[in-house]
């Protein structure tokens, strides 16, 4: 099947690649009837009024785009192939290895240096690395623009992924981690290895709240 660009971005990444280091084999977790579609876009989620968090003026509230530098996100690389792709047969071995190069220069995807040390505040998912279970809160996980990214999704290029350890206290609760979420924190360009995926980003000193008011709900793109 080719891929299109008028496709949504998520199906592109999701033709892309692969989990990190997951066995294939393994079944991801099944997911409540309240969670959104795999595959929602955060940017497709109900916009809340406004975040709840009283250090919110401190924090600049960036996209996901700002992540990628010019030229270098997901949309510009997945456009330069796609003449490539269409002049190729179906079926084509040719094919794979356009994928497979366009694969590695996604997953090669620099990140925006100029975030580094800045307070700022994003909306997303979570992936969950680390829960406490006698406390009922996530620890730890990875921050990513659309639901299901790296358990039922292949993870996103390494430029919109990000490693979020909140402060003691100021987690969500196990029972909310399939809602989509603000996170607070000081933004720092520095990859890292996870089970999961590669992150291209950390979050120290995080925040999380939940990013919606509790009588909206996630809506599928």
């Amino acid at each position: 099947m080719k891929i299109k660009l008028l496709f949504p971005l998520i199906i592109l990444t999701g033709l892309l690649g692969a989990c990190g280091e997951k066995n294939p084999a393994d079944t991801p977790p099944a997911l409540p009837s309240n969670a959104p579609a795999v595959g929602t876009p955060i940017k497709s989620v109900t916009q809340p009024s406004a975040a709840k968090s009283p250090q919110n003026g401190e924090y600049t509230e960036i996209e996901w785009e700002n992540l990628e530098l010019p030229g270098q996100g997901l949309a510009e690389i997945v456009k330069k192939y796609q003449p490539q792709i269409d002049s190729i047969p179906e079926g084509d071995p040719a094919e794979d290895a356009v994928m497979e190069q366009m694969q590695a220069e996604l997953n090669a995807a620099p990140v925006n240096p100029e975030l580094n040390g800045k307070k700022i505040k994003i909306p997303g998912f979570l992936s969950p690395l680390e829960v406490d279970e006698a406390k009922g809160v996530v620890k730890e996980f990875l921050l990513v623009p659309y639901f299901g990214a790296c358990i039922h999704t292949p993870p996103p290029p390494l430029n919109q992924t990000l490693l979020v350890k909140p402060l003691e206290g100021k987690s969500i609760g196990i029972e909310r981690m399939y809602e989509p979420v603000w996170v607070y924190g000081t933004i720092v360009t520095e990859q890292i290895h996870t089970d999961l995926a590669e992150a291209g980003y950390q979050i120290k000193d995080a925040s999380v709240e939940i990013y919606q008011d509790d009588d909206t709900t996630a809506k599928p793109n």
